[in-house]
């Protein structure tokens, strides 16, 4: 009977996703959020899995996860560990006539507005990757023609991993082998196959707990997570744990792992056999100090699952992941992984290699980086003159975010919605004992257009209607 029950209420999912006035995950949170008020989602309901959602909307998992994330942060539903997403009893049907309040009103127009500057967006600068070079290569890869009859091998092609370990030790310092290298189509999907190899360790501390699509997967295989900070209180991480670490992204907006803290986890991993999970999410676009050796590196290989991306560097369409297992899971991995079929493009793998091998991944490496760099100097410089002394932009060690901090009485959400409502998007950051700061991503809006979607920004910030006791024209 709950069975049966829950399949009716994941019938229920199929929101309008033709609007184009909105982006999809916010197409998706407000379907749910009039489901609540309607009263047609009960209070305790349980709603869709993030999994079941994104596969019967045909959207990616991020998306989903973003618009659920979003109704929890609104009290709309509540995450229970090993369980899933229900209803809250905050909202109900029985009060959905009542008249909307202030708050209410300039929410719903926050909702409705169009976005016409996507500072939040994951997206890259179109300048940043060369589209015919990449065809030549994926135009070579679909003339092998009898290589491309048969399914890719499941731990990757060999060719590529090869490459990959050449590239690895002479940029990062890795020390692997070919066959300890497990290419997939992302990192989440390398964490599926990864967590089963590791499950009896039970708790992982993540020194980034904002990576919900990591930890999700954790406490879907039974793990405990927690926060490392939170591990540190009690003394240390547990003996037999997973640490699960982004040293090139220690916050959010960019923060490099100093050496002495990299030295202080290995020795504290080596003594307690504490496995590290280095997700080097980054590492290529650190622009304000020389790249540090991977931990991997410098534990010689040792207890520790290196992790690593081409989305960013390439594009985020091309899914291209890899792992460098340490020999102590290689046999575990042998017995069990590769019953995993191949996740990532057989022909974009062949394609990859010989890009590799060719010059051509350093090469983008440093158009990238020189893009990039340029553009968060410039995003930095637009907020000074048009904010002037009412925000101050904090540029990150790495990637691609700059932290903006502003003056203001309200909540970091509350600015994010008036930001919304004057067509900006940008994402909230709360810290405690700090400015309320705004997350803007220098790469997915044109360096030209800076000063205008500032100049908007301001607008909804200071212009609004709990905001502008402190409004006036920008400053230039």
């Amino acid at each position: 009977m709950q069975r049966e029950e829950e399949k009716e209420r994941d019938a229920r999912v199929a929101p309008d996703l033709s609007d184009p006035g909105l982006n999809r995950y916010m197409r998706v949170y407000r379907y749910y959020k009039e489901l609540i008020l309607t009263g047609k989602l009960a209070p305790g309901a349980r709603i869709a899995s993030i999994r079941r959602c994104a596969k019967q909307l045909q959207l990616s998992r991020t998306t989903v996860e973003t618009a659920y994330m979003l109704l929890a942060a609104e009290g709309y539903i509540v995450s229970r560990p090993q369980s899933g997403y229900y209803v809250t009893e905050f909202f109900s049907g029985k009060d959905g006539g009542q008249k909307k309040t202030e708050k209410e009103t300039e929410k719903d127009k926050a909702d409705n507005a169009v976005i016409r500057y996507d500072f939040a967006s994951s997206r890259v600068d179109r300048d940043s990757f060369q589209f015919d070079i990449w065809r030549r290569y994926i135009k070579s890869a679909l003339r092998q023609d009898e290589r491309l009859l048969s399914y890719g091998e499941p731990q990757g092609e060999r060719e590529l991993r090869e490459a990959l370990c050449s590239y690895l030790e002479r940029r990062r310092n890795v020390i692997c082998r070919p066959d300890q290298i497990v290419v997939g189509a992302g990192i989440q999907s390398l964490l599926h196959i990864l967590c089963p190899l590791i499950r009896e360790r039970e708790r992982a501390a993540f020194y980034n707990f904002g990576f919900q699509q990591g930890k999700r997967i954790f406490e879907d295989f039974g793990f405990v997570t927690e926060d490392v900070r939170e591990a540190w209180k009690r003394g240390g991480l547990a003996e037999g744990s997973v640490c699960y670490v982004t040293p090139s992204q220690m916050r959010v907006w960019g923060e490099v792992m100093p050496m002495a803290e990299r030295i202080s986890l290995i020795r504290e991993a080596f003594d307690k056999d504490i496995l590290i999970l280095e997700d080097d999410y980054d590492s290529e676009f650190c622009y304000y100090s020389r790249q540090t050796p991977s931990l991997q590196g410098l534990a010689g290989g040792r207890n520790t699952v290196y992790l690593g991306t081409f989305s960013r560097l390439l594009l985020p369409s091309i899914r291209m992941s890899f792992m460098a297992l340490p020999d102590s899971l290689l046999p575990l991995y042998k017995e069990r992984g590769r019953c995993y079929n191949q996740t990532a493009s057989k022909t974009e793998q062949i394609a990859l290699c010989q890009f590799i091998r060719d010059g051509r991944l350093e090469s983008q490496l440093r158009k990238a980086r020189k893009l990039y760099a340029a553009k968060a100097k410039r995003l930095c410089t637009a907020i000074g003159e048009v904010f002037g002394d009412q925000a101050r932009a904090c540029p990150g060690e790495a990637g691609f975010l700059v932290l903006m901090e502003v003056k203001s009485g309200r909540s970091a959400y509350e600015l994010s919605q008036d930001a919304a409502a004057a067509g900006v998007a940008v994402r909230p950051v709360e810290r405690e004992g700090a400015l309320p700061g705004l997350l803007l991503s220098c790469a997915s809006v044109s360096a030209e257009h800076y000063e205008e979607a500032l100049t908007a920004l301001y607008q909804g910030i200071f212009n609004s209607s709990d905001g502008g006791k402190t409004g006036g024209a920008p400053v230039r």
